[in-house]
């Protein structure tokens, strides 16, 4: 019989999960090119010039209609191809560029007027990051610095960016009951016919179920006969862009659009890898401690620290910890999340073992981040910059703030707040594409108080 631990520990309540693995099934042919351009820079691996497709690539998953981006200039590809299949998740900085610019966002901030040029851009900077490309060898100067723009702002804000988990295997409250989340690309649940259920061992209540709207959830399903197992879960699912398909000798691409596919997913139904033996956390000014204590491990690879909005849906990578392999000694952990804005969450651990399964342990105390004692601006970050920037500050008294930045001459350039703002750590991000480099100054105001600060734009 399967058994979900509860630890009590300072009214906090640490709930153990069965593991997780998540992989697609899912086919891709790629029938040829769309838009995009060619592009010539120097080749990191040969150190020579050479001039490439820059190209959307057209194709099919599951024989649904979708593009991708290439993510290998090793490597050739001929048309049509059907040899490629889901393997695995592209880096933080691919999957942010890939949510944030085109073809998925139609319009992102400072596109190009030629949308071919765009394309091609947002192609160098995915081969920024899987091949080291260097943007500053693009011989075409609106590609390049296109480029240039799109590579910062990934560098700034990509963080611990994945895709989004679309269909999980999660233990019911009754210890013997499980049942699957399905969710869109956005962390939105969807309600998914035909899911198609079994177990290594032992027996289901039910093979096929369908996740409900409006939280997305399959009815409880129960393992019958067995106290250990392999659940498995397969339905047409939602492949979110950041998934890339591989075929040997053939390019490595990436899912530049979610597309239906066939997802499996998979869960360890038994032993815990993991026993957790407490998991608190506490609040210093914006920064959340968090500590935790096993008290056995299982091929152990490490913990995600995740985060989401108490209003919200969507789970965020903060942090990582690496694991201790396997231990029957106890071994305690701690992470800090640092500069969270006022408001409050929810944190989870998901834990990893070195082949991939994964399980969650959740902190369902909610945690409050407050407001400040006193008026603050901080150093942007990063500084110097190009071309975007982020700016804290804090207010500890509700009131009109502004938010203005100067040249060195005293002019204004921009005013990035102009309102009322409630009490609580805010931040800001200052988009410079459109000036010159220099130093610049920046002015918060509010409540009768100000305090002025430098940055440095560097192009």
């Amino acid at each position: 019989m399967k058994r979900i631990i509860l630890f009590f520990f300072f009214l906090l309540l640490v709930k153990a999960n069965i593991s997780v693995s998540q992989s697609g099934l899912s086919d891709a042919i790629v029938t040829g090119t769309g838009d995009g351009a060619n592009v010539t820079f120097i080749d990191p691996h040969t150190n020579n010039s050479r001039q490439v497709n820059a190209r959307l690539m057209l194709g099919t998953v599951d024989g649904n209609a979708t593009k991708f981006y290439c993510i290998d200039i090793t490597r050739t590809i001929s048309f049509p191809d059907s040899c490629h299949h889901d393997s695995a998740v592209a880096s933080s900085q691919i999957v942010y560029i890939l949510n944030n610019y085109y073809p998925y966002n139609p319009n992102p901030a400072g596109k190009l007027s030629n949308l071919n040029k765009e394309i091609a851009s947002t192609q160098v900077a995915l081969w920024h990051y899987s091949d080291g490309v260097n943007a500053n060898t693009v011989t075409d100067s609106v590609i390049r610095n296109r480029t240039l723009q799109i590579i910062a702002d990934a560098d700034a804000n990509a963080g611990f960016t994945t895709v989004v988990t679309t269909m999980e295997i999660l233990p019911s409250f009754d210890p013997d009951a499980f049942y699957v989340r399905t969710k869109d690309q956005n962390g939105n649940p969807i309600a998914i016919n035909g899911i198609q259920l079994s177990i290594s061992s032992g027996s289901l209540s039910s093979n096929i179920e369908n996740s409900i709207l409006p939280a997305g959830e399959t009815p409880d399903v129960y393992v019958i006969g067995t106290a250990s197992g392999i659940i498995y879960a397969e339905a047409q699912a939602l492949i979110p862009q950041g998934i890339s398909y591989t075929c040997p000798g053939s390019q490595r691409l990436v899912l530049a659009l979610p597309t239906i596919g066939t997802l499996k997913v998979n869960a360890d139904w038994g032993a815990l890898p993991v026993e957790l033996a407490s998991f608190n956390a506490s609040v210093s000014g914006r920064n959340v401690d968090l500590k935790w204590t096993t008290s056995s491990e299982s091929n152990n690879s490490g913990f995600d620290i995740e985060r989401r909005s108490a209003e919200g849906n969507e789970w965020t990578k903060v942090g990582n910890v690496a694991g201790n392999g396997t231990s029957t000694l106890t071994q305690n952990y701690s992470f800090t999340d640092r500069n969270v804005l006022t408001g409050k969450y929810n944190y989870r651990l998901k834990q990893t073992d070195y082949n991939g399964n994964y399980e969650y342990h959740n902190l369902t105390s909610e945690i409050n981040v407050g407001t400040p004692n006193s008026f603050s601006l901080k150093q942007n970050y990063p500084n110097p910059f190009n071309p975007t920037t982020k700016i804290d500050f804090d207010i500890a008294v509700d009131g009109n703030v502004k938010l203005t930045v100067y040249n060195s001459s005293g002019k204004e350039i921009a005013t990035l707040v102009n309102e009322f703002k409630t009490s609580g750590y805010h931040s800001v991000t200052f988009d410079a594409r459109n000036i010159s480099s220099g130093i610049y100054y920046y002015k918060l105001e509010s409540n009768g108080v100000s305090k002025v600060m430098k940055m440095t734009l560097l192009k």
